[in-house]
């Protein structure tokens, strides 16, 4: 079960925009008539063009893809290559799949197809032969995956391997060291190992989806013999859902912040009536259904996702029951925000947002309670509100499944984000104890180190890319792919981690500058977390740039200014760094190299030549 709330934008009747605001799972009838109805009415101009390459007929795949892209948001428009054509359409320069322009492709391969004696003949097959024909299968793969990105900077989604419909070996491949279901696992793992080799290539986790279904509803016999067609409806819609998903985490950042209630939320009761002994929340019913639902909360923020407290309730009361009681697994120390007042709802989520520095768009509310869901809603609808039910039983995977926290990569960044923000707290602290600016950006003992993009960094980089809105002069969104063709242009894509007495920062800013000419050079991206806005990283990343430009002959930089709603911090950055605009009808600022800005002086810095 789904539990999406998101804001679709396709302009359908009321009753349609209500089946796709909802958790229900729609049938083959709804799928079809509700794509049809999204066709007609999305302008195509706004689509992503999303083309499915397959060893199979896919027909259906079509409509329930359009509309569970739509319930995440993300209007698309998809091509079905003929079936059984992957390495046709791929191989080939002229082939219809590049006529086509994707942004994204989907390719979803049958290992009966790809090597057919696997499945019957599994147990003809010596150990070494096995291996043989595994990595024969990944170079096949390798093989279609390379000549995409040769071809195309679209983004690719890979559909994984299914367990096996039957063993050969029947209930004994269990029992077999080679066994045939381990060597799935084992080419799942080898697929997922090349992909990371590959820029903006992401696993379809297909193998898993088909556990979520069952292996007994997942493939159709009678479609399989008439239609070529062996997965059954329900195993095309999951496929659908778990690809909406991936495809709205590649076009969509994830959100930053979990809001959670308190009361009936993280434990059952309410506190100021029960007290610390009445409260539901331990080994047995129901309150091994909060501790569950606590597990996955900490999960979340062991991914990198903040945690916030918005409770109406005494805050010593809370903090007694999240310190002292047996059973509870969330800690104060978890909360990075920890409004628990008797203000409203709406005042809170507001002071989360300002503390942490974070748009109210990331903030991702639950809260047991409707009415201030509703509040919550009409008060800031740039907050994402999940539809909570009243069934406890289902908190676990309206968290899980809301798709919300969904990451195209996990980096080392994402991992240490809570411990950041809490050493942010320690900053604050400091800075609040020392009396001049100068004084505390010494105090912090700062050491910045510089690099270029290379294939350690390039995911985190696109992820700051993707996802940095205040500190950033262009928005530009660069995928992977598209990056590496700016490298083999001649750009230089320079990326800062910053450290200081307090720990590591992580890397926090990225600067790419290209060659217009031999002369001048522009600065296509610039951009800086706002976690270190205020102490003069902006300044340094740039002067190394510009030192960097400098080596390889520029003699000015170039930039602009590109306005958008959240990045008013980044407004006047060019004109403070020295850029001058060349007329008024201009939108190009400029800067020659011998005016450039050295790196602050309360900075070490390693990393440059």
């Amino acid at each position: 079960m789904h539990h999406d709330a998101v804001n679709v934008p396709c302009n359908l009747p009321t009753t349609h925009m209500e089946s796709l605001h909802t958790n229900q799972n729609f049938t083959r009838a709804d799928y079809l008539r509700l794509s049809k109805e999204i066709e007609s009415l999305e302008p195509q101009k706004r689509c992503k063009r999303v083309a499915v390459l397959s060893d199979f007929t896919t027909d259906f795949l079509k409509p329930c893809l359009i509309v569970e892209a739509a319930r995440k948001d993300l209007p698309i428009n998809v091509w079905l290559a003929p079936y059984g054509q992957i390495e046709q359409q791929t191989l080939d320069r002229e082939s219809l799949l590049f006529v086509q322009q994707p942004d994204v492709i989907m390719i979803l391969p049958l290992l009966e197809q790809w090597a057919p004696e696997l499945n019957y003949r599994f147990l003809a097959h010596t150990e070494a032969a096995l291996e043989n024909q595994r990595s024969q299968l990944i170079e096949r793969l390798r093989r279609v995956l390379e000549q995409i990105r040769a071809n195309t900077q679209a983004k690719i989604l890979v559909g994984n391997f299914p367990p096996p419909a039957w063993c050969a070996a029947g209930v004994t491949d269990s029992s077999l060291v080679h066994s045939q279901t381990h060597f799935i696992q084992q080419l799942n793992a080898q697929l997922t190992s090349l992909t990371h080799s590959i820029s903006d290539v992401l696993i379809l986790d297909v193998h898993r989806s088909a556990t979520e279904v069952g292996l007994d509803r997942w493939r159709d016999e009678r479609l399989e013999f008439l239609a070529k067609s062996p997965w059954s409806a329900e195993a095309l819609s999951k496929v659908a859902k778990m690809a909406a998903r991936r495809l709205h985490s590649w076009f969509f950042p994830a959100s930053k912040c979990l809001v959670l209630d308190m009361d009936n939320t993280l434990w059952g009761g309410v506190l100021g009536e029960a007290g610390l002994e009445g409260i539901a929340l331990g080994p047995d019913y129901p309150g091994s259904v909060f501790v569950d639902f606590q597990k996955r909360v900490l999960a979340l923020r062991d991914a990198g996702f903040l945690l916030a407290a918005a409770s109406k309730n005494n805050a010593v009361d809370v903090e007694e029951v999240l310190n002292r009681h047996p059973a509870c697994l969330l800690k104060r120390e978890h909360f990075a925000a920890f409004e628990v007042h008797w203000e409203d709802k709406a005042t809170s989520l507001r002071r989360i947002a300002t503390s942490l520095n974070i748009g109210l768009d990331s903030l991702v509310f639950f809260d047991d309670n409707p009415a201030e869901r509703a509040w919550v809603k009409e008060q800031l609808p740039q907050v994402k509100v999940l539809d909570v039910s009243t069934n406890i039983l289902s908190y676990a995977s309206t968290l899980t499944d809301c798709g919300y926290f969904d990451l195209t990569h996990l980096t080392r960044e994402d991992l240490q984000r809570s411990q950041l923000y809490q050493e942010n707290l320690q900053r604050r602290e400091l800075q609040m104890q020392t009396g001049t600016l100068e004084d505390f950006l010494c105090g912090l003992d700062m050491t910045l180190t510089f690099g270029h993009a290379d294939e350690a960094s390039l995911p985190r980089i696109v992820q700051l890319l993707g996802k940095t809105n205040q500190f950033n002069l262009t928005t530009r969104r660069h995928s992977a792919a598209e990056l590496k063709a700016m490298l083999d242009a001649g750009a230089v894509i320079m990326w800062t981690r910053l450290q200081d007495r307090f720990g590591d920062n992580g890397l926090i800013a990225v600067g790419i500058v290209l060659p217009d000419n031999k002369e001048t050079w522009r600065l296509d991206s610039f951009l800086m977390s706002c976690r270190v806005i205020g102490r003069g990283v902006e300044t340094a990343l740039l002067a190394a740039l510009a030192k960097t430009a400098k080596y390889r002959g520029a003699t000015c930089l170039s930039a602009e200014f590109i306005a958008t709603q959240k990045n008013q911090p980044a407004a006047n950055f060019l004109p403070a760094h020295g850029f001058k605009m060349p007329d008024e009808a201009g939108k190009c600022w400029h800067l020659p190299l011998d005016l450039m800005p050295a790196i602050p002086e309360h900075f070490k810095h390693t990393g440059l030549t």
